[in-house]
């Protein structure tokens, strides 16, 4: 049996549209012929490697470690807390929104991230303030992550986190949970938004470059070390959990095989049907990365 064949008769939350069924097939094939050596990962963050619940408890995403904070107040009193449901209430509806064009989305999407990086620059944040978050928050990584990642650092297989969400977050969490690994080296690095901060360690700003829901594309790391040893690799496999997530290999030349597989999270039959469209495989409602293992062991 065949490694496709087998996943998906072992895994029965597995889908893939059965107009893919042969490339799939075909991708894999080559990819486990070529070895590591030509393979490279792109992996978004929130809710791809980390759980989104757990025990029937939401867990936070990069932003929610900071944003679900009961005492974090704003000049005016009111909490942070407050201000930024009332964002996710207004905009996120329409970031998941599916029948709605990905072109309509993305003013609305800007709107929702320079509002909620303003409302962290008043609430007088510090970098001490936002370890100690990560420290205590609930986020947890999917089971198997961490053998996914320090896989691919052992074998020297380059890894790209790639994050609308909270760089700073990311790589204070990963100090914790995966010490190997190192943001801006050359087999890991992050894409994502990074907080600056004043001599005293005091959020005062945000990384130029705005990373939102449906802007990711590789074009951010040309200049980077990272850029120059994914070269020579032109098998890559995409993990992401959203719509927008299928963009974070756009600006990437020369590729020969690309694999992306989908984290559908909450799903229903009519979002399966969107997802199977743009991911080549799709995982239903699973805090695991049993698919993605057993793909990386095979290659």
């Amino acid at each position: 049996m065949n490694l496709l064949a087998n996943i998906l008769q072992t895994h029965p939350h597995v889908h893939v549209h059965d107009d893919k069924r042969a490339y799939v097939d075909d991708a894999l094939r080559s990819m486990v012929k070529d070895g590591r050596k030509m393979l490279h990962v792109v992996a978004d963050f929130d809710f791809t490697l980390t759980m989104y619940e757990k025990d029937g408890m939401a867990l936070p995403s990069t932003f929610g470690v900071i944003e679900s904070n009961d005492y974090i107040k704003l000049p005016d009193g009111s909490l942070l807390r407050d201000k930024s449901s009332e964002l996710y209430a207004k905009y996120h509806p329409i970031e998941i929104d599916v029948q709605m064009e990905v072109s309509e989305k993305i003013p609305y999407m800007i709107e929702w991230w320079r509002s909620a990086h303003n409302l962290f620059v008043l609430s007088n944040l510090t970098k001490s303030m936002i370890r100690d978050l990560v420290h205590k928050s609930r986020m947890e990584l999917k089971k198997g992550v961490r053998e996914f990642i320090t896989e691919l650092l052992t074998s020297q297989t380059p890894i790209l986190i790639f994050s609308a969400g909270l760089g700073d977050v990311i790589q204070f969490f990963f100090e914790e949970r995966i010490p190997e690994f190192q943001h801006n080296h050359e087999s890991s690095h992050i894409v994502s938004n990074f907080i600056q901060y004043d001599d005293q360690g005091k959020v005062i700003s945000f990384s130029e470059k705005l990373i939102h829901s449906f802007n990711k594309n590789e074009h951010e790391i040309h200049d980077t070390s990272y850029f120059q040893t994914i070269a020579n690799r032109p098998n890559a496999i995409l993990l992401g959990d959203t719509l927008g997530d299928i963009g974070m290999t756009g600006g990437m030349k020369n590729l020969k095989q690309i694999l992306k597989i989908g984290y559908l999270n909450h799903s229903t039959p009519e979002k399966l049907e969107v997802y199977k469209n743009v991911y080549d495989i799709v995982i239903c409602d699973d805090q695991t990365f049993d698919v993605p293992n057993a793909i990386l062991n095979a290659i």
